[in-house]
């Protein structure tokens, strides 16, 4: 009995041995990956910024003299180097990669709704957006991460509304589930604030729901959707940094849902 009992503990040992060396893995190459953001990024600005200006002095030195098919290249070069920028941009946010605690309150997130609300009302004007929003919880954060995260949200959803049809979002609050919390393993004595955005968009094919947080990916081509495939990227990293999860739920043609949790607040 004492021998398998011994051999019980050096297994138990073994495994958390394999798992701390799992972990500092995963932490090493999460390291790695966020330095090679941010270093492709920062060397990124510099050639972009050389680009910009000479195809700006080009424009001003033969604006007299160019003709419709030299405006049209070069009105697309400028396009193009105006999408770079952008993605530059976000592949910095990608990788900026503060502390945890830093800049972090308790965080009111019916006031930071607002604020979006006002930063966003020209594009809803333009976009025929109407929004629902029931009372929203307070979240232990940072305030304009959290402000970034909900305007990347309802950004995806007007970029994907459906054509000639009025976008309408719904944010409610609501209940955990059991089977969340176990997709999540989340523990089980502790409270998480459940937030579900919903939209009446174009959606895409649920089998993509987890594909869609990734860097550069696009389910739809630019031509027909502009982006830069960062944006929900940046959503996924912003909520991991509040120590809380975000998912999908989709159908073509039926709307997306994102449902998003934070580690509970009591007022």
């Amino acid at each position: 009995m004492e021998a398998q009992e011994m051999l019980y503990k050096e297994r138990i040992n073994q495994v958390e041995k394999e798992l701390i060396q799992a972990h500092e893995l995963v932490n090493y190459y999460k390291k790695a990956h966020e330095d090679f953001l941010m270093i492709a990024s920062h060397d990124l600005q510099a050639p972009l910024r050389k680009l910009s200006t000479f195809v700006e002095r080009l424009v001003f030195k033969f604006r007299d003299v160019k003709g419709e098919e030299v405006n049209i290249y070069t009105d697309r070069i400028q396009s193009t180097l105006a999408g770079m920028r952008k993605m530059i941009d976000g592949l910095s946010a990608l990788a900026y990669d503060p502390e945890v605690s830093q800049g972090f309150s308790i965080c009111n997130l019916n006031e930071i709704w607002r604020q979006v609300l006002t930063s966003m009302a020209p594009q809803f004007t333009e976009a025929n957006v109407t929004v629902d929003c029931a009372g929203l919880p307070l979240v232990k954060g940072n305030a304009a991460g959290l402000k970034s995260l909900l305007e990347n949200i309802i950004q995806n959803a007007i970029k994907f509304q459906k054509k000639d049809t009025a976008l309408h979002i719904r944010i409610n609050t609501m209940a955990l589930t059991e089977a969340e919390r176990n997709r999540f393993a989340f523990d089980a004595n502790s409270a998480y604030s459940k937030i579900v955005i919903t939209d009446n968009g174009i959606g895409f094919d649920d089998q993509y729901s987890e594909k869609i947080f990734d860097p550069f990916v696009r389910l739809h081509g630019k031509s027909d959707y502009e982006g830069d495939g960062l944006g929900l990227a940046l959503c996924k990293k912003i909520i991991e940094k509040h120590q809380g999860c975000i998912y999908a739920k989709s159908n073509k043609n039926s709307g997306t849902s994102f449902i998003l949790f934070f580690p509970e607040i009591h007022n």
